[in-house]
């Protein structure tokens, strides 16, 4: 029998039913909530605040209070601004999120809410409608100034989602204030549509505060911050010939923060052409500079990267390419001088390795080898556990594995570990921000990245 309205109870049997295993069951359940509308909202929020509930939060509950839309919108609200838990919040964020344009008004309103929830919320709420938002913009522009961090940062991806539409009050915010909201306005600008988009006064703005930042600039500055992509390394500290021997060009000055960023953010570009368009040529580290990013483009592509390395080995003396995933998804390292190969060392390709250990490697397991370790303590082991790293740490010494050579480990031996800087490393000059043929071509990708 169907679950109908006019059933006793029938809103909170068909709660109870989103959870039936039977899918036509489920789906009789879901219409019969939908068309209850208001009458409904109660019930289905509180299986969004119940995380025992058998209900599927998101599926279930949460896509029939989207389907209801309006009059689930501020019950939501007070959902969201009530939640006792991160859990529960989310939950009722996802629902609220994914409401359609017709209460565009509605999450304009909400931005103002006294919850910093709420308002980044709506904001995301906002930016899943993308162009059509651009009636919101008003609206999201006090954000740019929020007392919260995160919820600064959504309002300047919110804008950068709603695209073109968005520039002219970014524009004028930045021409004639008010002055709160001026730098904000710089980072949305930069973020959806990068420095083209920058008027010639705030251009010239941005190169005005990089020289300054540059005079007092210290390696210190991105201590810790571990490389996830390519870098080469070679010993000199001709940055000029550096420029030329990889055919880069439009070099322009950069701190080593706004550089690192770059890399960093290049690096995760879905758009290959765009991951491939600019490199961080770095200022002389102990004698190296480093080239962070796809340095290979000159040649053609990664596919050549030992072919390149040789030849700037000869022109250079040596060269040295390394490849690092922070996220564990990989390392590698090239090591050529005077045009020869003297170690090529990939972890995904182990069996094609070409010359004996560095000196750094022995004693060390390469990241492809597995530590001689019995198979009861392995299976002692949980890696879920919260006690994973100490346990890990204690197996480790009983059977004395020995640490892992990882990319930056052979880099700090060999040249300079672009991880490692600090108070003793040796910098003179300063970075540079230069296109590749990529970029020549294509041009880079618009994003915020810090000075």
């Amino acid at each position: 029998m169907p679950i109908t309205n006019s059933m006793p109870g029938g809103v909170a049997e068909a709660v109870r039913a989103l959870a039936d295993p039977e899918h036509e069951r489920r789906r009789e359940a879901h219409r019969t909530l939908v068309a209850a509308g208001a009458e409904a909202v109660g019930p289905l929020i509180s299986g969004l605040l119940d995380e025992e509930s058998p209900v599927d939060w998101a599926h279930a509950a949460g896509s029939a209070l989207r389907e209801i839309g309006a009059p689930a919108f501020e019950p939501l609200v007070g959902a969201i601004a009530a939640a006792s838990t991160v859990e529960v919040r989310r939950r009722c964020g996802w629902a609220f999120q994914g409401f359609g344009v017709e209460l565009l008004e509605a999450y304009a309103a909400a931005l103002s809410h006294p919850s910093p929830h709420v308002r980044q919320d709506a904001a995301l709420g906002i930016q899943y409608r993308g162009a059509a938002a651009v009636p919101a913009v008003p609206a999201l522009l006090p954000l740019l100034a929020d007392p919260e961090p995160d919820v600064r940062q959504r309002a300047v991806w919110a804008l950068s989602a709603i695209g073109p539409g968005a520039l002219p009050a970014l524009h004028e915010i930045r021409r004639h204030g008010p002055g709160r909201l001026r730098a904000g306005a710089l980072r949305a600008i930069a973020e959806l549509a990068g420095e083209p988009a920058f008027s010639a006064p705030d251009r010239a703005a941005v190169e005005r505060l990089i020289r300054i930042k540059l005079l007092t600039e210290r390696p210190g500055s991105v201590a810790g911050r571990v490389p996830c992509g390519p870098w080469l390394a070679l010993p000199t500290g001709d940055r000029a010939a550096v420029l030329d021997a990889l055919e880069l060009s439009d070099a322009r000055p950069a701190t080593l923060r706004l550089g690192y960023a770059a890399f960093a953010s290049d690096s995760h570009r879905a758009d290959e052409r765009l991951a491939r368009s600019r490199v961080f040529v770095t200022p002389e580290l102990n004698g190296w500079t480093l080239v962070l990013g796809p340095w290979y483009v000159f040649r053609g592509g990664p596919k050549r990267e030992a072919e390149a390395c040789r030849a700037l080995s000869e022109r250079f003396g040596a060269a040295q390419s390394y490849w690092f995933d922070a996220s564990g998804a990989g390392s590698a390292w090239l090591i050529c001088r005077a045009g020869e190969v003297l170690r090529q060392y990939d972890e995904d390709k182990p069996k094609r390795s070409v010359g004996p250990r560095l000196p750094v490697e022995e004693g060390l397991l390469l990241p492809h080898e597995e530590p001689d370790i019995p198979d009861e303590a392995w299976a002692s082991w949980d890696h879920a556990a919260p006690d994973a790293d100490e346990r890990w740490a204690e197996i480790t010494r009983r059977y004395g594995v020995p640490d892992t050579c990882d990319a930056l480990t052979v880099a700090a031996a060999m040249s300079v570990d672009p991880a490692g800087l600090g108070p003793d490393t040796d910098m003179r000059g300063h970075g540079l921000l230069a296109l590749t043929r990529e970029g020549r071509r294509h041009g880079v990708a618009p994003g915020a990245l810090p000075i």
